[in-house]
């Protein structure tokens, strides 16, 4: 698609949204991005993102493709106050399906990691769009695409006053609220085929002011597993504050109040980071959110869809967000959107539906796998989950203490080097000896003193200790 296209219109202004426009941008003459909710002059919690004010998380891929997207965009969060940890270990601490990573020395390749607030990020993303000389950002809401059914084709959007503005094409950026399933239907479509898991999360989320010097590590997290279905998140942002996240799997309630959010604390990560939290002030109050299912709306197999719209971001897959890949996936996704528009003779929406599914296909496998066989949530599952959920936990087990695994599953988990989150042979070889060793070192120990082996504190399994083989 070339020049010659005149105006592209986006439903929705946030960080999918802008990253849609940005890459129009360069392929139409005008692009008009409609949102209803006010959008703040500096960075600011929106109305419309409940779940702004939890904590997000921007993979170190995801900080890669929005530079991409906007030259500079990373100097200037750096220059803002934004964290960053540049092959620095002992700043992550990285707990997973009840496995702390071993990374204690510096990294071998090259890490780079962000840590901008939500706000912060969104803010930074829409100022730089909004100055493109081709982008208006218009507070409007869309009530429905118009859609002409001779030619199968939408030709532009009908806004909620009324008005009936035209466009070559329309991108869906309306996040999981999306109506195009429904619109499709009264279009003579098929609604698309969705992939969905009953993850069932429970968010309280209390941002703080944690002292200086208390602890060195800046990104906290500790994943909920199947003895253990609650986890937290704890990152420090740009202004200096905190946020600390409690989340509960498989429809267990988090906490309620900041005391019991420190009690979960003292259980799931290393004393001086529980210590710390205890020491922090509250700001403001505890917020609350419920995500209750992952979604992939499977667009890529339809066997017809109209053209002139395309779903972008959660609009096609909202992906279980304690595994901290939603923008991410949707920086990727524009790689994808601009890749489609670049090829003049294709079918865009067959294109781009099925790239965008070919992204997201390993990254949905595998969260897939950990909600339904180390998360425990309830639903079907393909009968080869269960054993590649006890291989991908063998291998946690061996990154506890080998510093090779634990970087390449740092990275992996990043959506570096592969979306897939599948390890090579020697990676495999090394992990199988790894966890013999400490098998038979465990057993040779219990033969000489039959307290070795037990849990260090009543009740509470070793988190730490790696499974056997």
């Amino acid at each position: 698609m070339g020049r010659s296209a005149n105006h592209a219109v986006v439903i929705g202004a946030s960080i999918a949204g802008m990253c849609a426009a940005r890459v129009l941008s360069d392929f139409f003459d005008r692009v008009t991005v409609y949102e209803r909710d006010e959008l703040p002059s500096a960075p600011a919690q929106r109305s419309a993102v409940p779940q702004g004010r939890h904590l997000h998380l921007l993979l170190a891929r995801g900080a890669q493709e929005l530079e991409t997207l906007f030259p500079g965009l990373l100097d200037d969060m750096v220059a803002a106050g934004v964290p960053v940890l540049r092959n620095r270990p002992d700043c992550i601490h990285f707990g997973a399906a009840g496995h702390v990573l071993g990374t204690t020395g510096r990294l071998h390749e090259e890490f780079t990691a962000y840590v901008p607030s939500r706000p912060h990020l969104e803010w930074q993303i829409r100022r730089r769009t909004a100055a493109l000389p081709n982008v208006t950002v218009t507070p409007a809401g869309v009530a429905e695409p118009a859609f002409d059914a001779v030619s199968e084709r939408v030709t532009g959007v009908r806004l909620d006053s009324g008005e009936e503005v035209r466009a070559d094409l329309v991108v869906d950026a309306a996040g999981r609220g999306t109506r195009l399933p429904v619109w499709l239907q009264q279009w003579g479509f098929d609604r698309p085929p969705e992939d969905t898991v009953e993850v069932g999360i429970g968010y309280a989320t209390q941002h703080l002011r944690i002292p200086d010097g208390l602890i060195t590590e800046r990104v906290v997290v500790a994943g909920a597993s199947a003895q253990q279905p609650r986890g937290l998140g704890l990152l420090c942002y740009e202004d200096g504050s905190w946020v600390l996240t409690t989340f509960g799997v498989a429809r267990t309630e988090p906490p309620q109040d900041f005391a019991a959010m420190c009690a979960l604390a003292d259980e799931i990560v290393p004393s001086h980071i529980a210590a710390a939290i205890r020491r922090g002030e509250p700001i403001g109050d505890v917020a609350f959110h419920k995500f209750p299912v992952s979604r992939w709306r499977r667009y890529h197999k339809m066997a017809r869809f109209p053209a002139g719209i395309l779903p972008f971001g959660d609009a096609v897959a909202s992906f279980n967000p304690t595994f901290g890949q939603g923008m991410t996936m949707t920086s990727i996704q524009a790689g994808r959107l601009r890749r489609a528009l670049r090829s003049p003779d294709a079918d865009l929406a067959a294109d781009f539906n099925s790239a965008v599914a070919k992204s997201t296909y390993p990254v949905w496998t595998m969260n897939a796998i950990g909600d339904l066989v180390l998360h425990q949530a309830p639903g079907p599952a393909p009968w080869w989950y269960r054993p590649v959920g006890g291989l991908f936990d063998q291998f946690l087990g061996a990154a506890e203490t080998d510093p090779v695994l634990a970087e390449w599953f740092l990275r992996r988990f990043s959506l570096l080097d592969s979306l897939y989150l599948v390890p090579p042979m020697r990676l495999v070889g090394r992990t199988i000896a790894h966890n013999a060793r400490l098998w038979l070192t465990e057993r040779s120990g219990k033969a000489t003193s039959p307290q070795r082996g037990r849990d260090p504190v009543p009740g509470r399994s070793d988190q730490r200790r790696a499974p056997r083989p």
